[in-house]
């Protein structure tokens, strides 16, 4: 009998110094896990490393004008822009240090700011507004981003609505 609980703890020792940390093994990820061996598919990945290239911008919505009560204008948006000289913002580096700069098609920087993520809300402080935009997915290589814009103005006796989202997505080049 002895011999028996020998052979299972020795058995037991064996196989459980053999197994793999399990974990994210992707070095770019937040939850990088330096002791895994095996990938488990756990990998979260933010906003800052490398730099976003924007490939479409996706914007639906609508827009209305009345003049004196008396509808002038009723429009559905539904677009898609592909055109990199139409992409607004074409490329975005953000940083660790929560810092952002945006460059144009040519690679010039167009402005910088700050940045911020709390949840799944992006907030871009840039020079003249603040946007927050909602994370719709990221991962290693892509992320999906949405600004949504709700106004009311009116002008010379017209009252302009607007209620349009735009939604961008990114490939990152590291």
């Amino acid at each position: 009998m002895k011999k028996f609980i020998y052979i299972f703890f020795a058995f037991s020792i064996i196989s459980t110094s053999c197994t793999k940390e399990e974990g994210c093994t992707d070095s770019f990820a937040t939850n990088f896990n330096i002791d895994a061996e095996n990938d488990d598919g756990s990998c979260e990945f933010g906003v800052a490393g490398g730099s976003w290239l924007t490939q479409s911008i996706t914007t639906t919505g609508s827009m209305s004008v009345t003049f004196g009560g008396f509808p002038v204008l009723d429009s559905t948006i539904n677009y898609i822009e592909t055109n990199p000289d139409s992409l607004d913002p074409y490329k975005l580096t953000m940083t660790e240090n929560g810092s952002y700069t945006q460059y144009d098609v040519a690679n010039n920087p167009v402005e910088g700011g700050t940045w911020s993520v709390a949840g799944n809300l992006l907030t871009l402080n840039t020079p003249d507004t603040i946007l927050v935009l909602t994370v719709n997915s990221i991962d290693r290589d892509n992320v999906s981003l949405s600004l949504n814009i709700i106004e009311s103005e009116s002008e010379m006796g017209m009252e302009i609505n607007y209620d349009v989202t735009s939604t961008i997505s990114s490939l990152r080049e590291w």
